[in-house]
């Protein structure tokens, strides 16, 4: 691999997206045990990675002054587990280790995304994060950002009782241990709020209120620097605004230096320039084509030059120039720049490895002192405190105690009944009659092939796959629109929306093969975006968001008589065919979309030719399916497509390059997409992400590639540079048709967007006021010859060749008989009588004697525990429950199994430990023998998965059971797993 080839745009802040177990015995009646964990194995490739310099070849490599050096070298990476801050110092031969792990309960989610800025000193970072879905929907990508302050030195965590933007640029680190946070609106909230954060004490202040879109903020001496359209403004902590300087389009990358100056990016056009302001004066440090340099800042008011300006003019002392890419990250003093290494199986590695397995992290790294080169590759570490952000609320306090005994108010603990008793979605979860199945990549583009033509016709037995439904056929019940002006959605349109909506999961917690609860989201209406957050873990069923699976399908998906105003609850076998079946998901999905080309193609929103056929053509659709389409009323009032996915809004990175794409289309030996990309989707519209996943496959390990890819004809350089124009320019839907002006930007200032950042929108209300309603609804063409230009799709499943569904995935089967046990075994489990398991059909279930479930509820009536509590096919009898470990009574879980009452004698104990979502190394399972003692016996779940494992043999009485609680394990974000106790008379081994 050659390091450094080529250049990109800059990460303006830091982004990322990426755990080891270990083995444990049983330990009975007392004492721990000794763990034993694995040393990861190397993994060949091509510059022999290390996880750190090594010694002897540290002075050669970093030079003789590494011992002393204060460098610290740091980044982000998520994945399904949570988002790591990951530090290497210079002192330790860049040695990474990982400071933090963050996330918060209660989300299914394919990966944890952030962005994260350091303090001057170096000392702490401030880090927002948040699950990717929360870029799909505005209020959570402008506002829903957890906020944390990590300790780079102690990894000591302190989370903050505010949400923030997912947007590129925040937070903003200045001067000092001083933190900017910017709260965006959107067009339904429209203005910007900003907080100033003191990071080592971890205070916030009152939130200044600025009209319109500021953007790129950064902390002031006494208020904020940022981005106010198109001037570099000043704010005071009261909220008065000042021009400080002027600027060509939007200023953007804005860093503050030692010497008390401010450096900013501007663009026009394709030219970029990186400008310094000082005093009353603007100068010009480097001028060149958009995303070829950057700015990067370090640490003690450090500002440094990267990429290959075309043009530098003489520095001031507190700008250093690095012979580096523009798309490197930097280390705090810039004596280390590196760049990730990513791969397509890495792009959203939920998909199908389990969730608490990590995937290793490559850095190609340059010390810019010496000019070596050497590739880093280690795994993060799981390191979190186990805390909940207090951004989510509280539940009111329990009888509980800090032992996690258990409360005896009635209201604490709801027996036996996973499910919720009255949901407003349609499909409940926890429902063991209610399982989703997760299909492979290869039935997803089977149906969306077949989908796309009409013919996803095949029919569906009575009750197929256990989802108790009449025989239907996923296109019979959800017919294909006709489109406008004729053809066919382009397959890879689909998938693309498909990957962005749901990183394609139909059921949650699952992989390809499996059963488990139909992925919804926002099922229990919580307000985790909102100002207050004395309320977010209350449950709040009439703002449930109800939607389902791999298409993330809302619409008509509440019950009936619960309906959103203006929508109509589908009939009851569609909605539960949408949130179980794949198939019809995707039909249903397809009808969304085919709907969204007909409104806006009957509008005159068209792109090019209009050849549905052609990737660049949805690119008004995709836009639509996102955020909605506003119809002309004919009165004059703004129409078309909604401001917050024009790419121009200055919320997007405006030097980004087309999601996923290559680095230097020209290179005839560039072929690698940036699949890091992935990592920070929040840095780009919705519609761009589309293209960029039809353009650039996930792999989700299972079938390789996850689905074929669109293509661009001509010779090899022609088609990547026709493919890389598939992103327009960001000006192209800005002009006078929709008030917009690329050269302007104002703050908006109608009642309710004072927080929004200023930009290029001038549209405004019938009182004058700017109100950000710059909807776009006009023909657009930005390649000549579409019909040769555009991307054409590509078809794996065609229809005239009569495939059939492609077969199943094979991940985890259950254990679906206690056939390793004694024959005269009491096994006793948590399956209805007369329920067959969709994996273990033909298995009747063994219930020999009874499993009761408890749940803690956080406000009377409301079981917060629930919310984090899954079902999965793999355990025994093709069935178990989990959740996680977390230490915090709010999520507290007991399960208990009894033998029949009237059992008694010696006996043996088993537990079935299931193959997934048991991964604690310290569960402990109490032994209630009947005559008032008890025996507590800890089991390393990871170690035993997919295996029965022994308790012991106790002498019990008459009223004996097991009992496991989910607050017994020492807090971690590990999954602890309730599955088949078995009872063996006269004892076992």
């Amino acid at each position: 691999m050659t390091l450094f080839k080529g250049s990109r745009r800059r990460r303006w802040t830091r982004h990322a997206g990426l755990l080891t177990v270990g083995a444990v015995g049983v330990s009975l009646l007392q004492g721990p045990v000794a763990q034993a964990r694995p040393e990861p194995q190397p993994t060949a490739r091509s510059k022999a990675p290390v996880a750190a310099v090594a010694t002897a070849d540290r002075d050669r490599v970093l030079g003789s002054t590494w011992r002393g050096s204060k460098d610290r070298a740091w980044t982000t990476a998520g994945d399904a587990e949570g988002f790591h801050v990951l530090v290497a110092d210079a002192a330790d031969g860049y040695a990474w280790r990982t400071a933090a792990t963050l996330r918060e309960a209660g989300f299914d989610t394919d990966r944890w995304i952030g962005n994260a800025c350091v303090t001057s000193s170096g000392r702490r970072a401030v880090v927002v994060y948040a699950p990717r879905a929360f870029t799909n929907k505005a209020e959570l990508s402008a506002r829903g950002g957890f906020t944390a302050v990590v300790d780079l030195e102690t990894g000591a965590v302190t989370k903050l009782r505010i949400t923030t933007s997912l947007a590129y640029f925040n937070p903003g680190c200045g001067a000092g241990e001083s933190v900017a946070l910017t709260q965006e609106g959107d067009e339904e909230l429209p203005g910007t709020r900003l907080l100033r954060l003191d990071a080592e004490r971890g205070t916030v202040r009152p939130k200044v209120e600025v009209n319109g879109q500021f953007t790129s903020a950064v902390p002031s001496s006494d208020g904020f620097v940022g981005a106010l359209g198109d001037r570099l403004a000043a704010v005071s902590g009261k909220g008065k605004v000042r021009t400080l300087a002027t600027s060509n389009g939007v200023p953007f990358a804005v860093r503050p230096d030692r010497d008390g100056g401010v450096n900013f990016m501007e663009l026009q056009d394709t030219a970029m320039r990186a400008r310094r302001l000082k005093g009353t004066q603007v100068a010009t440090l480097a001028e060149g084509s958009a995303g070829t340099f950057g700015l990067e800042r370090g640490t003690g008011g450090r500002v440094f030059l990267t990429g290959q300006p075309k043009a530098v003019k003489p520095l001031p002392t507190a700008v250093t120039r690095l012979a580096v890419p523009a798309s490197a990250e930097v280390s705090t003093t810039g004596a280390l720049a590196f760049e990730r290494v990513m791969t397509a199986g890495e792009t959203l590695p939920g998909a199908s490895m389990p969730a608490d397995v990590t995937v290793p992290i490559e850095l190609d790294a340059r010390v810019p002192r010496t000019g070596r080169t050497v590739a880093f590759r280690f795994t993060p570490e799981r390191n979190d405190r186990a805390t909940d952000s207090p951004a989510l609320g509280s539940p009111r306090p329990t009888a509980a105690g800090a032992s996690g005994a258990r409360a005896t108010a009635d209201d604490m603990f709801e027996p036996y009944t996973p499910q919720d008793p009255d949901p407003w979605c349609s499909v409940p979860r926890n429902d063991m009659a209610t399982l989703a199945y997760h299909p492979r990549p290869r039935q997803i583009e089977w149906a969306v092939d077949y989908g796309i033509f009409g013919a996803l016709t095949q029919t569906r037995p009575a009750n197929y796959r256990g989802f108790g439904l009449p025989a239907y056929s996923p296109q019979g019940m959800f017919p294909p629109r006709p489109l406008a002006g004729g053809g066919h959605v382009a397959a890879q349109i689909m998938l693309g929306i498909l990957a962005q909506e749901s990183n394609l999961w139909q059921a949650s917690q699952t992989e390809s093969g499996e059963y488990g609860n139909p992925l919804i989201g926002n099922y229990y209406g919580r307000r985790y975006y909102d100002d207050d957050t004395s309320d977010d873990w209350r449950i709040h069923w009439d703002e449930a968001d109800c939607g389902y699976g791999v298409g993330q399908v809302t619409d008509g998906m509440r019950k009936a008589g619960k309906e959103k105003p203006g929508e109509t609850a589908r009939p009851v076998n569609h909605q539960r065919a949408i949130a179980l079946d794949y198939a019809a998901n995707i039909a249903a999905s397809l009808q969304i979309l085919q709907d969204k080309w007909n409104q806006t193609y009957n509008a005159g929103l068209r792109i090019h030719n209009a050849d549905p056929t052609r990737i660049e053509n949805w690119f008004f659709a995709a836009w639509a399916y996102n955020s909605g389409f506003y119809p002309n009323k004919g009165d004059g009032s703004p129409w078309g497509v909604g401001w917050g996915n024009n790419p121009i809004n200055p919320r997007y990175d405006p030097t980004r390059h087309p999601f996923l794409d290559v680095r230097d289309p020209f290179d005839p030996e560039d072929n690698v997409p940036v699949f890091s990309d992935a990592a920070h989707p929040q840095d780009w519209p919705y519609q761009e992400k589309v293209i960029g996943w039809a353009a650039q496959s996930i792999d989700t390990g299972d079938d390789g590639v996850g689905f074929r890819t669109a293509f661009w004809i001509g010779e090899p350089v022609d088609a990547r540079v026709r493919r890389t124009q598939a992103k327009p320019n960001i000006w192209v839907f800005c002009d006078s048709s929709n008030n917009c002006d690329p050269l302007q930007k104002v703050q908006p200032n109608e009642p309710g967007l004072e927080t929004e950042k200023p930009g290029p929108c001038l549209h405004k209300n019938a009182a004058g006021q700017y109100d950000l309603k710059c909807w776009y609804h006009q023909p657009v063409s930005w390649k000549g010859d579409c019909e040769e230009s555009c991307g054409f799709e590509g078809i794996r499943y065609d229809v005239p060749d009569n495939y059939s569904e492609p077969a199943d995935g094979t991940h985890n089967p259950p254990q679906c008989t206690a056939s390793q046990l004694p024959t005269n075994a009491i096994v006793v489990d948590y399956i209805r009588a007369g329920t067959r398991m969709p994996r273990c059909s033909g298995v009747d279930p063994r219930n020999d004697g009874s499993m009761q479930l408890e749940f803690k509820a956080g406000w009377p009536g409301e079981y917060t525990s629930k919310v984090d509590f899954h079902q999965l096919d793999n355990g025994m009898g093709g069935h178990h429950w989990f959740t996680r470990a977390r230490g915090s009574s709010k999520f507290q879980v007991i399960a208990t199994w009894r033998p029949p009452v009237e059992y008694s004698g010696w006996t043996g104990i088993y537990a079935y430990i299931p193959k997934t979502g048991a991964r604690v190394p310290d569960a402990v399972y109490d032994i209630y023998t009947g005559d008032g003692r008890i025996r507590h016996v800890q089991v390393d779940q990871e170690y035993h998965h997919g295996s029965w494992v022994w308790l012991g043999n106790f002498q019990l009485r008459s009223g004996a059971s097991v009992q496991l609680d989910s607050l017994k394990p020492a807090p971690s974000e590990k999954t602890i797993g309730f599955d088949a106790v078995a009872f063996v008379p006269g004892g076992g081994s």
